[in-house]
């Protein structure tokens, strides 16, 4: 596949054949393929990132919605002269006339034609369209001090022996929205009150504020809600530099990993909007390859190679605290004197128990093909050198390993971009003990750059990216058993082992990440133990953000 945004073609290599040379019959036969993917569409500064209505394989009419304002919150109104439109299609085709800089103030027409001279005719048409969110997304009585838990269209009130009977409200709601009546006017909440919340287009929702008690499913989440998506203009990316993340307090931080430059720049963004909030201290801190968080929102990062101080871990409490050497390793054994640090992960409590894992890169790239375990007792790091495992199959550059608890012989996931393939290995023997199935996604892309794991509500699971160079889903599976990873696309039991399927909510890459890297974070469970937030992270594409939801919505 190849990335279309103008009509510049490279060529790689010529071939040159003799006169009587004959040609293999496989090369006789000119590619019908025609197949248009990963279509996005940005402003002319490069924010945005609006994708199709409809998710692929695309037809013939295609229309993408462009928000009213931009950025959400703003008054700022968009228009549709000057958009910059990009997508993928097959090597041996070509698009006419070419993606790019684009006037959509009306409709435009593309012929894509394969190597064979067959054509697929498209029409993009983009919309300005108003919010439809009309959703109350906090509610608290500002009196009794008592806040509601907002489930589907009821607000729940916890019952209480405080009298609520003569309550002001104050109520936050989706951006652009109006509710009525007002709720900083007085009403009596011991019975039901009604608000009716409009959306920017006239959407209407009505809610009902009543008493009750919000009960949790049995295990696991019920609902995910995307709070939010950023494009890679939208949060200043530049290419193939944001391949981790890591979530502490209200924000999640993103290390620019540019393993040429001297010196490092992390910066972190508000948790709930996304916005840019400030920069880490990185005093001290030499050449930040990647990074992760433990269950407080410690952070941990890892150098690269080329900072030349040996593995280096460095620890910053939050994102206004100063970094301190976590662990250095006595010499370059533990990663062969090869390429390390491309992922982090970290389990447990670093003031407490935790285990950090990291890897090297593979064989098949001449990487030490290693896992580097350290184990943290008590708030100290066991050793300055960690436990270094040999994964017994060779891979690529990228791999994730990560553990599930915070002791050393817990057992722990690997996860491999390229070959594709993710293993359960016993903490214990360091051996494969499940594997997920070759076709564990349908309609794979092909690339798994990382998975992350976390447990919410008495149950397990595995947020696992499916990845190409044009664009990226997150899918979330259910790993209580692990015995049961192995469930394929064709299991009877597979919609209880993938749920949550992220493949029409794909994150496209304008410019192509051919190193096919990304990561996801969670943040912490809310305080009333009903909502995790995971951040979703594309490089050259941006992060999404979801809010998993546990409430029992048939039972108060």
């Amino acid at each position: 596949m190849k990335k279309i945004i103008n009509s510049a073609i490279t060529f790689a290599g010529i071939f040159l054949l003799g006169a009587c040379a004959k040609i293999d019959s496989e090369f006789t036969v000119k590619s019908s393929s025609k197949t248009l993917t990963a279509l996005q569409i940005n402003f002319a500064d490069g924010t945005g990132g609006f994708t199709p209505t409809t998710p692929e394989p695309y037809g013939s009419d295609i229309t993408v919605e462009i928000p009213w304002y931009y950025p959400e919150g703003s008054l700022n109104e968009t228009s549709l002269d000057s958009l910059f439109i990009s997508g993928s299609i097959p090597n041996s085709s070509y698009m006419s006339p070419a993606f790019g800089l684009t006037n959509l103030s009306s409709p435009k027409s593309y012929t894509l034609t394969a190597q064979d001279g067959s054509k697929n005719e498209f029409k993009i048409t983009a919309v300005r369209k108003r919010s439809s969110k009309a959703e109350i997304t906090s509610f608290k009585l500002k009196e009794a001090d008592i806040s509601g838990v907002v489930v589907n269209n009821k607000v729940i009130i916890p019952y209480t022996d405080v009298d609520i009977s003569h309550q002001t409200a104050v109520v936050e709601l989706s951006y652009y929205a109006k509710i009525s009546p007002d709720p900083s006017t007085v009403h009596d909440y011991s019975q039901p009150v009604q608000y009716t919340v409009t959306a920017d287009d006239g959407t209407n929702v009505v809610y009902t504020v009543q008493l009750g008690t919000p009960v949790k499913l049995e295990k696991g989440f019920g609902s995910v809600k995307k709070l939010w998506s950023k494009s890679s203009g939208d949060l200043g990316f530049e290419d193939y530099r944001q391949i981790s993340i890591a979530v502490s307090g209200d924000y999640f931080v993103l290390p620019n990993s540019n393993e040429w430059v001297d010196g490092s720049s992390i910066k972190y963004y508000s948790r709930k909007t996304g916005a840019a909030a400030g920069n880490l201290n990185v005093n001290g801190v030499e050449r930040i390859y990647s990074i992760a968080n433990d269950k407080n929102g410690k952070i941990v990062g890892i150098n690269s190679i080329y900072a030349g101080n040996n593995v280096c871990l460095y620890e910053w409490d939050n994102v206004n605290s100063t970094p301190k050497l976590l662990a250095r390793t006595s010499d370059w054994s533990s990663v062969g004197g090869a390429f390390y640090g491309r992922k982090l992960s970290i389990y447990g409590d670093l003031s407490g128990d935790a285990v950090i894992m990291a890897t090297t890169d593979g064989s098949n790239k001449d990487g030490a093909n290693n896992i580097l375990k350290w184990t943290v007792k008590n708030g100290t790091i066991v050793s300055q050198d960690p436990e270094v495992i040999k994964y017994p199959k060779g891979y690529d550059y990228v791999a994730k390993a990560v553990p599930t608890g915070p002791n050393a012989t817990d057992d722990f996931y690997f996860c491999s971009n390229s070959p594709s393939f993710i293993s359960y290995l016993s903490g214990t023997s360091k051996t494969v003990q499940y594997s997920f199935s070759s076709d564990f996604i349908a309609n794979a892309r092909g690339n798994t750059p990382a998975l992350t794991y976390f447990e919410f509500n008495k149950a397990k699971f595995a947020a696992v990216i499916d990845a190409s160079p044009y664009s990226s889903a997150m899918h979330i599976f259910d790993v209580t058993d692990p015995s049961k990873i192995s469930t394929s696309t064709s299991s009877g039991n597979y919609a209880s082992f993938h749920v949550f399927d992220g493949s029409s909510d794909y994150v496209a890459c304008p410019s192509a990440n051919w190193n096919v890297t990304g990561d996801i974070a969670v943040g912490p469970v809310s305080a009333d133990g009903f909502k995790m937030t995971v951040y979703f992270l594309v490089t050259n594409g941006g992060v999404v953000a979801y809010e998993l939801n546990c409430i029992d919505v048939n039972a108060f």
